[in-house]
């Protein structure tokens, strides 16, 4: 154990000494360009000043918004940050910036950590980037008033090399610009009918895939209809085991509006919910539909009941028509509606779209998903789940916060 300690310190070492090496080359003739960020040798007449970067950024697709039930505009984006260097790096803080230069958003400390987290990993949160390594900050910002909602960003990232180097040890650079999306979230119908359903979004916001060469989000703005309560606030009765139980499980789900059907399958079987075999590709949608509404604006409905799908490919639906029913098919641990819009007519190889219900009645929300899918997994004596009733009331033309408890209409 002592000797691989060992060689694993000396490969470090190793790592070190070049990196410090390369970094001398660059310093020669460096000159402090602020405080924190240095200057690489002159630059042309009239041009921008040489600056070392060696954490580069880039937002991977337009930052998008929608107004919440909670009455504040949300904006959502991902930050991709790519440690081009053999050593870890912290990232200290990221200023999101006006295009003026006017400050939007800070993020660091505990608020930072929670933000971001490397690609490929489960290590969780985090703000060191290890050596070579590419990390994701998931920019969630809200703005009481749309015209807050800033028209382009860019982002000032401060990094902190360690000491021992000759640059450094922090590093400040802006770059990231961006233009927001002007257009807002689409309008739909309800998906489902009555209620109270409980709306959550969960880990579908960090669902990041690699497709076809490029990182791909389509799951950015997706919604998992869980649950369907009894007056009783419960999930279901009897048998935790057997997708009948569940309040949810068989319920019409309706097309969102007027629109072209340009996927439909209906092949897979129930898993048993609570104890579902893996699956993976395609698949993992179980069986799903997916509906045109307009140029570049798709809806997917996916882990549908088996010989439930009533529309094939090509046929054309109208709002509120029924297209199928909720069940528990794909990778899933129980019954429920997984939906999402997006920009192609594919789930994963696809930019996730917000999107807001024309109408529906907020009852409250369950304050923990911990909680929650515990309830959802009881045996009888079947526990009520917990309800906060703070936030309640009736909303046109707005999106979910998270663990929304809504009613559509019949």
């Amino acid at each position: 154990m002592a000797g691989r300690q060992g060689g694993t310190q000396i490969i470090a070492g190793v790592a070190r000494r070049a990196l410090l090496a390369g970094l001398a080359m660059f310093a020669c003739g460096l000159s402090v360009a602020t405080g924190v960020a240095l200057g690489l040798g002159a630059s042309p007449a009239g041009a921008a000043p040489q600056v070392l970067t060696p954490v580069t950024q880039s937002v991977l697709s337009p930052p998008r918004w929608y107004h919440g039930d909670d009455g504040r505009f949300h904006l959502k984006y991902e930050l991709e940050l790519t440690n081009t260097i053999s050593l870890p790096v912290t990232v200290t803080d990221i200023k999101v910036l006006r295009r003026g230069g006017g400050g939007v958003a800070t993020l660091s400390g505990g608020r930072l950590e929670a933000t971001m987290s490397l690609v490929g990993t489960s290590s969780g949160p985090t703000s060191v980037l290890p050596p070579s390594t590419v990390g994701i900050a998931w920019i969630d910002l809200s703005f009481r008033n749309r015209n807050r909602i800033p028209r382009r960003i860019r982002h000032r990232l401060t990094i902190d090399l360690g000491p021992g180097l000759p640059v450094g040890p922090l590093i400040t650079s802006t770059g990231a610009d961006v233009s927001v999306a002007s257009k807002p979230a689409t309008e739909i119908g309800p998906p489902l009918r009555g209620g109270p359903w409980v709306a959550i979004i969960g880990a579908h916001r960090r669902a990041l895939q690699p497709i076809n060469g490029a990182l791909h989000l389509g799951q950015r703005f997706a919604v998992d209809f869980a649950a369907l309560l009894d007056d009783g606030a419960r999930t279901h009765v009897a048998d935790p085991n057997l997708v009948a139980s569940y309040f949810n499980y068989g319920q019409p789900v309706l097309a969102v509006g007027a629109a072209k059907v340009v996927a439909a399958v209906d092949r897979y079987p129930n898993q048993v919910p609570n104890d579902p075999i893996p699956v993976s590709g395609t698949a993992a949608n179980g069986n799903y539909v997916i509906l045109r509404l307009s140029k570049h604006v798709f809806a997917a409905y996916a882990h549908l009941r088996p010989g439930s799908v009533r529309v094939d490919r090509g046929d054309r639906v109208r709002e509120g028509q029924v297209i199928g029913k909720l069940g528990n098919t794909g990778r899933t641990e129980g019954p429920h509606l997984h939906f999402q819009m997006m920009t192609r007519p594919t789930i994963l190889d696809s930019d996730g779209l917000p999107f807001v219900i024309d109408r529906f009645k907020l009852n409250g929300r369950t304050p923990s998903l911990p909680a929650f899918i515990e309830a959802d997994a009881a045996e009888p004596p079947v526990p009520p789940i917990l309800i906060d009733r703070t936030a309640r009331g009736r909303f046109r033309d707005r999106g979910f916060t998270d663990r929304d408890l809504v009613t559509f209409s019949d």
